[in-house]
Formats: structure tokens, sequence, C-alpha cells
């Protein structure tokens, strides 16, 4: 953990530094560049004017979005990074991170009550909607590591609001490890409310979920399971699941990722945030968030990985 307050205090000294540079006056574009690292090329350009031509869009198709350095924390592009908006179900990257932190035994066995299956979740949504679930019969259970692995994969809404009782703590002690979860991360300007991220009042920016996808996936089980395309088990009562990640690129191309996590609200649309790697092998962290369609979102991601290796020296 000490390894990434470091690089986030890197991050920090880099992003002041280069904000002493700016000139008065300057567009918000401008301000939204990111510093430029030693080894940047030469030629360096914006991705925003980059992914609008090579792609020949009139507008670019998210609201805010992040990227960073995942091995030294550099600023390598923002854009609207400090817009505050609801998380969706981001917020589950610092709901594994939080779990994580207490070593959990993940042979534990985890079942679903009524209550995490619609009476904590029903409250933050229509009476219509629809949510993610992991469905379990009554007197079924799995593992721990079963429901940590439906929460990275397939959103389960019901296992990230459980998993905090196999660690021995109630939903308002967990919430509050979650917060002090986001604050080892650095993860300044968000607002956690609950595990799922179905509540409007989980609120974070493109820079701190950025960070976020940093933290979580450079432990070796979260990256395992968010890279993964999809996991198969059985329950104790011999019920077959398959969960399908959410992010259908990765499905595709695992090895494009060490890790990612799909949003989604009618409020917020299509937010993703995920740990990449460039064909030159480098990793990368990004948050694209506000895309309208998932297409949209994952395009995205892709298009910065190919920019990042022709922008920059590594």
């Amino acid at each position: 953990m000490s390894y990434f307050k470091t690089a986030c205090l890197v991050t920090a000294a880099l992003v002041l530094l280069w904000l002493g540079l700016v000139v008065p006056g300057t567009s918000r574009q401008a301000e939204a560049q990111p510093t430029t690292a030693p080894q940047a090329v030469a030629r360096y350009q914006d991705f925003s004017a980059w992914y609008q031509t090579t792609y020949k869009l009139k507008a670019l198709p998210y609201r805010a979005a992040a990227l960073i350095d995942a091995t030294t924390g550099t600023p390598l592009y923002f854009h609207q990074e400090s817009t505050t908006m609801p998380t969706a179900s981001l917020i589950k990257m610092v709901t594994a991170g939080t779990l994580l932190h207490y070593s959990p035994n993940w042979y534990s066995p985890l079942s679903f009550t009524e209550n995490e299956n619609e009476g904590l979740l029903r409250p933050y949504v229509g009476p219509a909607d629809k949510f993610s679930l992991l469905k379990l019969e009554a007197d079924d259970h799995i593992t721990l590591e079963q429901a940590f692995a439906s929460m990275l994969i397939g959103s389960a809404n019901n296992a990230a609001v459980s998993v905090g009782k196999a660690v021995g703590l109630s939903r308002n002690d967990f919430i509050a490890a979650m917060r002090a979860t986001a604050n080892r991360w650095g993860m300044t300007r968000t607002t956690v409310e609950e595990p799922s991220g179905l509540s409007l009042n989980n609120t974070s920016n493109a820079q701190d979920l950025a960070r976020a996808a940093c933290a979580v996936y450079g432990d070796f089980m979260a990256s395992f399971y968010g890279s993964s395309s999809s996991v198969s088990f059985t329950t104790a009562k011999g019920v077959k699941k398959t969960v399908l990640h959410t992010v259908h690129d990765l499905r595709l191309r695992p090895g494009s990722y060490f890790g990612a996590k799909t949003g989604y609200l009618t409020e917020t649309q299509y937010h993703v945030a995920a740990g990449l790697i460039t064909p030159q092998g480098h990793r990368l962290c990004a948050a694209v968030l506000t895309s309208p369609s998932r297409a949209e979102s994952e395009q995205a991601l892709n298009a910065l990985r190919l920019w990042a290796d022709e922008m920059y020296r590594w």
C-alpha cells in the first residue's frame, strides 16, 4: 500500500508543477491536458483531438476521462477529470479493495438474504427497475471467493452488499471501512454511501476512479478475476453458475487488460474503469465516464491504449 501512496504523491507533485506553468486565461481544454512526462514524444498531442481526428468523431463520446501510468502514477491524459458524478457500479472497486484489506478467508460460506437481494437495493431504483444479481436458492450458499468474483466480473449487487459480513463487519462498519479505503487510495473527491453503486450518493470523478483501478487491480486476486472473461462454479447444492464479464471487449481480448469494471445507471449512462495493457506491454489505469453506449465507452478505452504507445516512449 505504501507504493501506491508514493505514486499518488508523485502524481500530485507533477500535476501541481504543471499547473504552475499554465498561462492564466487559457481554455478549459488546455487545462485538461496532462503533465507531459519527460519521456513524452516531442509530437505529443492531446488525446481528445487525436481521437476525434483518427475516428472521424464530431464530439467526444464521453463526459470525462483520465489516464494514468500504472507504474509511475504520471497523468497521461485528463478531460474534465474533476467533474463529480455518481459512480454507479465503479464503487465496487472500493468494495473489493476494502474486503482485500481484511485478508479474508476465501472459503467462508456466503448466502444472500432477501434483504440483500432486494431490501437493501430497491430503495435506490424504481419499483420496476432491474439490477444485476447472482441468483441463489434460499437454502444454498457459495464461497466468499465466488461472491467476490461475481461482483467484479458480473457486477452482482447482492454480492457487493454481502461480502462485509464475511469479515465480521456490520453494514455500517463496512461502509466506514470503504471510506477509509478511498482515503488510503487518495480518492479525495469521492463519497461512499453504500457498496453496490446503486445509490446516486456514491460520487466520484474520473481522476479518483482511475486511481482506484490502479489500486485494486494491483492486487493479484482482484486482477485475476477483474481480467477474466468469465467465471464458472458450482454452489453448495450443486447448481452450476457461469458469470460473464460486463466489459465485452475484455471477453474478446483479455490480454489487453489487467482488470476492468463497468457501471451503469439511467442517470449516468455508461461508465468504465480499467487497468489497460498497451500493445507494447505498458500498464495504464483509465476511467471513461458517461458514454451514451457500452460500445462507445469500450472503444474509447481501446483508443487510449493505442494512443499512449504512439505518444509516449516507455
